[in-house]
This record gives structure tokens, sequence and C-alpha cells, in this order.
């Protein structure tokens, strides 16, 4: 497993004398938002919020910038240029409760929209018209999610998706950012655990396709006793394997979060008899605060000339940074990647 030098995580297995609580941990590393994104869930819990409070907020600020085309407003659309939104929010405090919302319209903060799925319904997951129905019931306003930058990317998209078409080809072609759902995961100070995950899904995605973002113990998990973890990338494979509820029954057996990162890339791995052609990434923490990430591809770093494992954001009583977890294998080759179907 491989890392950058100096700044690979180093797993947090040793004996605390006190809790590192409060914590927040992001799978988002864009430079553009990931401060913004902790700083947020950390002023919250600094007001005497709660840490659900904290994870919605710092979402929204994911959700809600336009320069982001993974999550919400600005995000890419779905293959006949509309988008469709995922979110989820699970409660440790509140008995570990839940809420959902998938293929949602229209609306910017979809995570807002789960919560209330969760306070205000007897319902874990509400989808499409319905979805929207019970969002503009309780004040959300319907809005065009639509960019400019994200218009041409549809554009750019429609021109190259087949070399059949009749749309004459760009000069370039657009190559989306892939693995950009966002996951918040906050410990407050008194060891209560929330979390919170939104996505636009797979850039271009077929229409109604719902991926892990929406599913409770695939791309979210949070148990108020042990921990959180929550996953993204290839949302159909962290369905198939329960990631983050396995990542976190596995911090239950005694493992620490980057043991069980790294248990469940693995175990997706080995699904795909050790050369999945995705990339999946895990983050997680526990109620200690440690936490850990691992990806089952690593990144390239031009910097050092090779490649590293994979990056997430961390905010506790040191700030804000950057860190680098792990990875199980290296980034895929241009010939991999030309084997991929055209999306």
């Amino acid at each position: 497993m491989k890392g950058s030098t100096g700044n690979v995580v180093m797993e947090r297995t040793m004996q605390r004398a006190e809790p590192n609580r409060p914590l927040i941990v992001t799978s988002k590393t864009s430079p553009l938002v990931r401060e913004a994104i902790t700083t947020a869930a950390w002023e919250v819990l600094a007001s005497g919020g709660s840490p659900l409070d904290a994870a919605e907020k710092a979402v929204n600020v994911s959700e809600l910038d336009p320069r982001d085309p993974t999550v919400g407003y600005g995000g890419d659309p779905n293959e006949e240029g509309f988008h469709q939104l995922d979110a989820c929010v699970m409660s440790g405090p509140d008995n570990n409760d839940a809420g959902a919302v998938a293929a949602l319209e229209n609306i910017k903060t979809p995570c807002s929209v789960a919560r209330l799925v969760m306070e205000r319904t007897d319902h874990l997951l509400l989808v499409g018209k319905g979805a929207l129905k019970f969002a503009k019931m309780h004040g959300f306003k319907e809005e065009n999610l639509m960019t400019e930058e994200a218009r041409q990317h549809y554009v750019e998209w429609k021109e190259t998706s087949s070399p059949r078409s009749y749309y004459h080809p760009p000069g370039k072609a657009y190559l989306p950012d892939e693995g950009g759902t966002i996951n918040v995961l906050v410990l407050d100070a008194k060891g209560d655990i929330a979390g919170a995950t939104s996505t636009v899904g797979h850039h271009f995605k077929i229409v109604g396709r719902v991926g892990d973002s929406a599913i409770i113990g695939a791309g979210l998990y949070v148990d108020n006793d042990i921990g959180a973890a929550g996953a993204t990338g290839q949302g159909e494979e962290s369905i198939k394997v329960c990631a983050s509820f396995l990542a976190v029954e596995k911090m239950r057996e005694g493992m620490s979060p980057q043991e069980a990162c790294n248990y469940v890339c693995q175990r997706v791995v080995d699904r795909h008899h050790g050369n999945p052609l995705f990339g999946l990434k895990i983050v997680a923490l526990n109620k200690d605060g440690q936490y850990g990430c691992c990806s089952i591809r690593g990144s390239f770093d031009k910097d050092l000339g090779t490649w590293i494992g994979a990056q997430f954001y961390v905010h506790d009583q040191r700030g804000p940074r950057l860190e680098t977890g792990q990875a199980l294998l290296p980034p895929m080759t241009e010939k991999e990647r030309s084997s991929l179907p055209l999306r």
C-alpha cells in the first residue's frame, strides 16, 4: 500500500489519554471547497449545534457551490440533460435514525430534504416526484440547477459519446472528475456522531439511476456506539458489499478506522479478481476520534513522480488539513481506461 512520503496518515491505533474530539472528516478534497466544508461544521459545533446540524451545514456548502460538477447546483446532469440528486443523513444520538432522497429534481440541497424525511416522517427514503412534492411542502423552492459550465459539459459529452452520432465532435472532450460525491462525518465533544452524503451521481447517468449515496449502509452508516463511515466512487460496488455498514461492523470487531477502510476496499478488489476497473474510496472515524481512509485505486502525484494513497480532509483541534490515506492498487493505466465503455 502506497502513500506520499512524509504525508502518509499514520494508523490511529495507539491508545489516547483523551479522545480526539471534536472531529470532522470529509471525502471531499477539492481545494475550492474542502476547508469551507469542515470549517462550517466546526463552527456549528462551536456554537452548540448538534453533529447532524454540523454535517448538514457542511454538505450544504458543497451542494450550493456551482463550481463543483459532482454535487448539487452546477453538477453534471444525466443523459437527458437534467439533474436527479441523491442524498442521505444519519444521526447517532437520534437512535441512529436516518433519512434519504433519490432522483430528486430541482432542489439545491437534497441532504436537507433527507433530514426532513428522517425528522418529519416514519419513512426512510423518498424518491422522484414524491421527494420533490415533499420538499416543496416543507418550503423548498424549485430552481434550475444547470450552470453554464455544466451545460457545456453536457454538450461536449453528447458530441463525443458516439462516433456514429449526428453531433460534430468538439476540439477537446470533457473528462469528468471521478468520485466527487461528498461525505461528511462528524464527532462532537460528547462523543455523538452523525453523517451526511450528497451527489449528482455518475456524470450523464441513465435517467432514474440511483447509486449508493441514498442507500443507508452503502454510501453512509453511523452507529453512535462505534463510529461512522462513508463511501464515494462506483456506487454500485459500494451497494454490493454494504461498504459503509461493513466498515463500521469491522470497527465494532476491534479494527481501527484505517484497518476497516482497508478491509472494505480489499473485499471489493477480491470480488473483481484483483483488478477492478473503477474507483472506490472509504472514509471512517470511531468514537475515540481515530480516523482513516482507503481507496482501491491510488492517484498520481506529479510532485513526487509516483502514485499515492487516497486523500481526504480532516478538521480537529489542530485545525483543517489535507491528509493522505492508503490505496491498494495504482491508478488505472491508459490502456485500462481506454478499455472502459464510453460514457
